[in-house]
Formats: C-alpha cells, sequence, structure tokens
C-alpha cells in the first residue's frame, strides 16, 4: 500500500530542519571578519539578483586570456590553461547576486559542490583546489569585468579601487555561522586585470608576454 506524503515547497518534511539549518548558517556566517559582514544583513535595497549581462569579444584568443590571467591572479598562475578558437560576438552570463554594502559593490556566487563531508573539507586551501578544478577564477574574473563596466556607465565618479568590493564563493555546503573562513572564498582582481582584460575584449591589447611558470597544475 502506498501512503501519500504531503511535501513542503518540494521537499519532504523531515528535511525541513536540516534546510533550516543550511539556511541559518549562510545567512549568519561572517563572510569578512573585519567589517563582520553577514549575508543576511544585506536587504532587498542592497542587492541585485540573476544581474545579466553580455560582453561582446572582437576575436579573444585563448593564448592571450591565459597569460593575462596567470600575470595578474596568484591563483590563476596554477590553474591549466584554457584552449577555444578566437571568439567574436557577444560572451553572456548571470551573476547571482551584486550587493552594495558600505559604499562597495560586492559580486556574490552561490556553490552547491560538495568536497567532502566535514568542515575542514571547505577550508581555504580546499576551496582554492575546487576553485582551480573548475575554473572558477576565469568565472569571477569576467563577472568582475562585466560589473566594472556597468558601475563605470552608472555610478557618478566611478573609481574601481574605491567602489568595488570583491568577489564571494560561496560553498554551501561548508559554511558554518560561528566557524568564519569556512566554506567562504574570497578575491579582489587587481585593476591592472580588469583594465587589461577590458582592453583584450576590445582587441586594443596584444602581445602579452606569458608569465614564466604559468599553467603548471598545482600538486
Amino acid at each position: 500500500m502506498l501512503e501519500a506524503r504531503s511535501l513542503v515547497m518540494g521537499y519532504e518534511p523531515e528535511w525541513l530542519p536540516v534546510l533550516q539549518q543550511l539556511l541559518d548558517d549562510v545567512l549568519q556566517c561572517p563572510l569578512n571578519t573585519e567589517t563582520g559582514l553577514t549575508l543576511g544583513q544585506i536587504s532587498n535595497a542592497q542587492r541585485l539578483v540573476e544581474m545579466e549581462f553580455m560582453l561582446p569579444s572582437e576575436g579573444l584568443n585563448a593564448g592571450g586570456l591565459n597569460a593575462l590571467v596567470a600575470r595578474h591572479d596568484p591563483l590563476s598562475q596554477h590553474a591549466p590553461p584554457l584552449d577555444f578558437a578566437p571568439l567574436r560576438g557577444m560572451l553572456k552570463g548571470f551573476i547571482d547576486l551584486v550587493f552594495e554594502y558600505q559604499g562597495r559593490y560586492y559580486i556574490l556566487d552561490y556553490k552547491s559542490n560538495h568536497l567532502g563531508s566535514s568542515t575542514d573539507d571547505y577550508s581555504p586551501e580546499k576551496l582554492d583546489q575546487a576553485m582551480l578544478e573548475h575554473r572558477y577564477d576565469l568565472q569571477y574574473q569576467l563577472y568582475t569585468l562585466a560589473l566594472h563596466r556597468l558601475l563605470a556607465s552608472r555610478l557618478p565618479g566611478y573609481r574601481y579601487e574605491q567602489h568595488f568590493g570583491g568577489v564571494y564563493y560561496l560553498f554551501l555546503r561548508g559554511m558554518r555561522a560561528g566557524m568564519p573562513g569556512y566554506g567562504v572564498f574570497y578575491n579582489r582582481p587587481s585593476l591592472a586585470l580588469v583594465t587589461e582584460m577590458d582592453a583584450l575584449f576590445k582587441a586594443e591589447l596584444k602581445d602579452i608576454p606569458a608569465m614564466e611558470g604559468a599553467g603548471d597544475e598545482t600538486a
């Protein structure tokens, strides 16, 4: 005999306490220990969900992009090289969340990757490995360029160093309200990286010298 079971928002009732704890951890886990910033502090007026962007390309090539990101981002120096045909047209994407906090603008991306069953599996070192494995470094670099262009066109007196706060990647399974640093990856791409990537997409930057040792994978 089959027993009918009612679902709550698509989940069976026994999962609700687990989901509630996960939600509390994500909202209350400190993203920045110095300022005490948590996701739960961000109001609706301070955030933009699923921001769509389009980056036009005038012949973006893998070699130039590999050299650029390896030169300016220490994480990308250990990433395997990209390989793709020259890109002409539009690169389209969506950013999970853009938010403003204390006059600075941040990018936030949610990741549900299962890195292990213990909190230690979501330590900063393990998160770096996951970021490299999936080339999320390139993802946040493109997101940063997209937001940089938007702010430059919309925010009076915009200056990257003053107004751009950085990028957060939240690995939801590893976040704990009382354990800052676990499950939270943060990076703030340099102005040089964003400026040169902007020029690279416009085909205004060529002949980027490769950095010695770039493209070596972590052990």
